[in-house]
């Protein structure tokens, strides 16, 4: 019996070697592939009139991450973000996004669904047109996150392996 648990943990040590070993192996940077891109503004308030979102005290990068099977995570300027707009075989000027904002009013979060086009950045204030698709959008609230659906559009990026297998991009 000792020797049969002694054989286990040889083993298991040589397997995870070997793991870390293959961890290891996918190391360096390279071009972004196309991947079905999903994104995330980050605003300190929100205005809505019925037709224009405005995010005031948009924050200077928008965060990505592309979903299954892809997994990779990163972020770009979101001064580059409103210039790749028009962008890609599927570009969001073609085929405008749908996203979820979610925004708190009076200590609560409301969420509604909007279809967004023609974005304008002024300094830290974002606006899109946007219809509302589901819900209702406050008219005006403070914190606000929007949350953009996919996007498998160029945007020459680079991604590099992470320490621990995952991937993560940037736009230089």
């Amino acid at each position: 019996m000792r020797k049969t648990v002694i054989a286990a943990a040889v083993a298991a040590l040589a397997l995870t070697g070997t793991a870390a070993v293959a961890a290891t192996a996918a190391t360096g940077s390279f071009e972004a592939p196309a991947a079905d891109w999903l994104f995330v503004q980050n605003a300190d308030a929100v205005t809505f009139d019925g037709a224009t979102l405005t995010l005031k005290g948009i924050h200077p990068q928008t965060v990505m991450f592309a979903d299954r099977p892809q997994r990779m995570s990163g972020d770009m300027a979101t001064e580059k973000f409103v210039s790749i707009w028009n962008e890609g075989k599927e570009s969001f000027q073609k085929d405008p996004p749908n996203a979820s904002i979610s925004v708190v009013v009076g200590g609560k979060e409301q969420t509604a669904v909007v279809e967004l086009t023609n974005p304008k950045l002024d300094g830290d204030t974002l606006s899109y047109s946007a219809r509302v698709l589901d819900g209702s959008v406050p008219p005006q609230g403070g914190f606000a996150s929007l949350f953009v659906d996919w996007w498998a559009g160029p945007w020459g990026g680079v991604c590099h392996y992470g320490p621990w297998g995952g991937v993560r991009c940037w736009q230089p």
